[in-house]
């Protein structure tokens, strides 16, 4: 359920430091510990999604799981513009950041540009029209929450089948030169912070994942060369059963975007159980595999900076809420790693044994 503003300010102040006082044991101390304790032993940082649900439970999972915040919905364009431009507002997004602050937690922007979420001021095929529309966009967001150290600064971009860059006009008319101009706006406003491209369809073993990764390595290879300022990669990590991972195939593709000198985010990471058993107990154990495969593939690269998670729990979660392009109808979803009490699953504690098998990261480099 989702609160006002002021209700999420008096949690931050208060609420949460008498859940603590309490006695009431966390769901997430029946996990052994949390999982940026392990993560943070291998230079790996724990994320999650977060809407700014007014939830006591909930949010003492993220203070004890993350180091790192991602707004679901908060901060995409369409929630805090109206359609002519006129009146940019915060709205969720502030109380997201109140959050993160009061309890010290990375705030990561999502996102600066997504074709699912541009209001009619922000459409236009003139490249200075639309330059100075995003400009304002950009300083505003920008500008409020200078305290993000990373950005989305586009989000799924490319196509999944034919072209480099999705059917949109302002892509199809400029690609190269409106991607360039996002990622230099945001240098320039946000120096320190790690800017990211993020895109879905990058991890699974299928040959329309292959194709998707080729056509990003092309496009990076390009805009590298323009000297478009980019930091890291974002692998959205929606992982569906009928759709595996080929391990060999994935560490090449992290090879590949380290040989780029970038740095590797794994992005709004869950399982769709779709594929698999009613049965709850097969269901979950399936479940904690794909986890624990994908991550044991993944986190052999040294890139690979982050790993943020699309929710923690069932109970919040938008593949459960039907919000997923597809998902189970047979019985009640289980993508999450803590179910709808809170509780830790299987999936938890394969994902903190993935963690614990890590090579520790090297240092991660600063933006240049």
């Amino acid at each position: 359920m989702k609160h006002s503003r002021r209700d999420i300010v008096r949690l931050a102040t208060g609420a949460l430091t008498l859940l603590a006082g309490s006695g009431t044991t966390s769901t997430s101390a029946m996990a052994q510990s949390g999982l940026k304790n392990i993560a943070q032993t291998k230079g790996i940082e724990i994320g999650s999604a977060f809407n700014g649900w007014f939830h006591k439970p909930l949010l003492q999972l993220l203070i004890d799981n993350c180091d790192i915040i991602t707004p679901e919905n908060a901060m995409k364009a369409t929630n805090i513009s109206t359609d002519d431009g006129r009146n940019l507002m915060p709205g969720a997004m502030d109380d997201i950041a109140d959050f993160c602050a009061q309890h010290r937690l990375k705030l990561h922007g999502h996102t600066l540009f997504w074709h699912q979420s541009l209001p009619e001021w922000l459409r236009t095929d003139d490249l200075n029209r639309l330059k100075q529309a995003h400009l304002r966009h950009l300083r505003f967001l920008l500008s409020r929450y200078p305290q993000a150290t990373s950005w989305d600064v586009v989000n799924e971009v490319m196509s999944d089948r034919r072209r480099h860059y999705r059917a949109l006009p302002v892509l199809d008319t400029h690609g190269d030169a409106f991607i360039a101009f996002l990622f230099e706006t945001a240098r320039r406003l946000v120096p320190t912070a790690k800017l990211v491209i993020n895109d879905y369809n990058l991890a699974c073993g299928s040959a329309f994942c292959e194709g998707k990764r080729e056509r990003l390595l092309v496009a990076l290879e390009r805009l590298l060369r323009k000297g478009v300022p980019i930091d890291a990669v974002g692998i959205q990590g929606h992982l569906v059963p009928r759709w595996p991972i080929v391990p060999s195939s994935l560490q090449a593709f992290l090879q590949d975007i380290e040989d780029l000198n970038l740095e590797v985010f794994i992005t709004e990471l869950d399982v769709n159980d779709i594929d698999l058993p009613d049965e709850i107990s097969a269901r979950d154990r399936s479940v904690a595999q794909i986890y624990g495969d994908f991550l044991d593939a993944a986190l052999e690269s040294r890139a690979v900076k982050r790993v943020s998670f699309w929710g923690l729990t069932d109970k919040f979660h938008w593949i459960v809420e039907g919000y997923a392009p597809f998902s189970r109808t047979s019985s009640a979803p289980r993508p999450a790693l803590f179910d709808q009490k809170l509780q830790p699953k299987r999936a938890y504690f394969a994902v903190h044994d993935a963690l614990a098998r890590a090579p520790n990261r090297t240092i991660s480099r600063l933006p240049g």
